[in-house]
């Protein structure tokens, strides 16, 4: 019922936010993210917060995580200190101090034998989540699944629906800003997708208003290589 009610409330909202928005209502989390990682539309769906996005972002270009974990093992990740976690998740546990989340818990998100994506929720103090969390958790999991199936199901089947249609735009106008970052710099995509991430993190904008700017001739990013 309570995860009914948070749904609920925020149905008004943005579609593309109101899913995240509803998890931290019913959770009381720091912060939450949703990424779709299904056939060609990997990528995040939406995000509670700047910072969150940011590190949803994060995940979907370095390739791991712990909403990559979660999404292949089938099995929730906990990372209650990501002190201790830098080593598992290089380039990821690191950032996520320095913009201060401390704690970082992953569900996969699946109905039957369709794996969908994964909910990753943030907090800003180290410590594990409360058993009331947790279960809620495992609950509100299984919703969001369903709920994104209904979703897709109520559209063309061709096409990704609208309220999940960030992850395929994410994909393909990032993957279309390193193709451009590669031709300038002479680069190879790898390298220029690196500067990418790089430049979104310490203007502390998601990856994909970086890759936007850069597709719309709005920025150009330096070559440095002689410094």
């Amino acid at each position: 019922m309570r995860i009914a009610l948070a749904f609920a409330r925020q149905a008004a909202g943005t579609p593309k936010a109101h899913l995240c928005a509803a998890c931290v209502d019913v959770l009381g989390v720091s912060a939450a993210g949703v990424t779709l990682m299904s056939n060609d539309h990997s990528g995040p769906v939406c995000a509670s917060s700047a910072r969150s996005s940011i590190l949803e972002d994060l995940q979907f270009s370095l390739g791991v995580g712990p909403c990559r974990d979660a999404f292949n093992t089938r099995a929730p990740v906990l990372a209650p200190d990501l002190e201790h976690e830098e080593s598992r998740w290089l380039n990821f546990s690191g950032p996520a101090i320095e913009i201060g989340v401390h704690a970082v818990f992953a569900s996969p998100l699946s109905v039957g034998a369709a794996r969908l994506g994964a909910l990753t929720l943030y907090q800003d103090e180290p410590g594990l989540l409360s058993r009331e969390q947790t279960d809620d958790t495992l609950a509100l999991a299984d919703v969001l699944a369903q709920t994104m199936l209904t979703m897709q199901w109520a559209g063309d089947p061709d096409v990704l629906a609208p309220e999940l249609s960030n992850a395929g735009d994410h994909l393909a106008e990032v993957h279309q800003a390193s193709g451009m970052v590669a031709v300038q710099l002479g680069v190879p995509v790898a390298e220029a997708l690196a500067r990418i991430r790089a430049h979104a993190f310490v203007a502390a904008r998601p990856v994909a208003e970086v890759a936007a700017d850069i597709v719309g001739l709005r920025l150009r990013l330096d070559d440095d290589r002689s410094r």
